[in-house]
């Protein structure tokens, strides 16, 4: 995300009826009267399957962590809302964090598996990236579990665990596939009085061209950096569920949304179960 004299860009690996929902605190921050939202204490848990304990890793690491895991456990790491690559004020950790958290979970050999708990539109295209190479390090079984919803981002870190679990034939997967958005809000600050004065130096000519270029109806530069991000989203997927896959990028690689018995068909998730249930995957 840039912010750069009254433009905002973002590229986004996000399913976009799930982005709208942020609407409302995006417009409370330009009008410059929003509020930190303090998240609340989370309820965290460990419950026995065949022996295997189910621990819920907190959001941040440190209430509940990796390092305290019990024997014979399997972590259970949240990953809701937007994937950002860093911490967001206004509650869930970043992917640098998260990474961290799952770099700890290797390194207790207490812990036997990991459970990827999505509930997300997408989000960050570099936030994915950094916790799918984090992912890739991995020297236990990590299965990601759909719960309601995987799209965009989130559905690309899913891509990358060894199963794709969704928690019902209602759960959607997909959005594979990228978008950016340029916002110019210098006529708001114009109207409050506030005169914004650009001054690059001569050998700048090129920067923040393609925004502004972007701005005037030009958005070939733009489309060609979203074009790059999008390739290297697809190729991902394509790795990750190599073997896997019944269909083609043609298929999956538009940008649709699927309901789980049709992800299934296609090959972008493995099987249809309870939260409860995978833990028996471990076992």
């Amino acid at each position: 995300m840039l912010y750069k004299h009254g433009i905002l860009s973002n590229v986004w690996l996000m399913e976009e009826n799930f982005a709208s929902n942020y609407l409302p605190i995006v417009i409370a921050y330009l009008k410059g009267n929003s509020q930190p939202i303090v998240p609340k204490k989370e309820d965290f848990f460990r419950f026995s399957v065949n022996s295997t304990v189910g621990y819920e890793i907190s959001e941040y690491g440190y209430d509940v962590s990796p390092e305290d895991a019990p024997e014979d456990s399997v972590a259970i790491i949240d990953l809701s809302g937007v994937i950002e690559k860093h911490d967001q004020d206004c509650g869930p950790a970043g992917m640098i964090t998260k990474s961290s958290i799952l770099q700890r979970c290797y390194n207790n050999d207490k812990i036997k598996g990991i459970v990827l708990n999505i509930d997300s539109g997408g989000g960050s295209g570099l936030g994915m990236r950094l916790f799918a190479e984090t992912m890739t390090k991995r020297n236990k079984p990590i299965v990601a579990f759909v719960s309601d919803m995987a799209a965009s981002a989130a559905y690309g870190i899913a891509s990358g665990a060894d199963i794709i679990v969704a928690n019902s034939e209602y759960a959607r997967v997909g959005s594979i596939g990228t978008y950016m958005t340029v916002v110019s809000y210098a006529e708001k600050f114009k109207k409050e009085g506030i005169d914004i004065v650009e001054v690059y130096a001569t050998a700048s000519k090129d920067k923040n061209k393609d925004l502004h270029d972007a701005l005037k109806g030009d958005t070939k530069a733009l489309q060609e950096t979203a074009d790059i991000y999008n390739e290297m989203f697809l190729t991902m997927v394509e790795k990750n569920r190599e073997g896997k896959l019944a269909k083609d990028r043609s298929v999956w690689g538009t940008g649709k949304m699927y309901f789980a018995p049709d992800a299934l068909e296609i090959g972008l998730i493995d099987t249809i179960d309870s939260f409860s249930n995978i833990f028996n995957y471990f076992v």
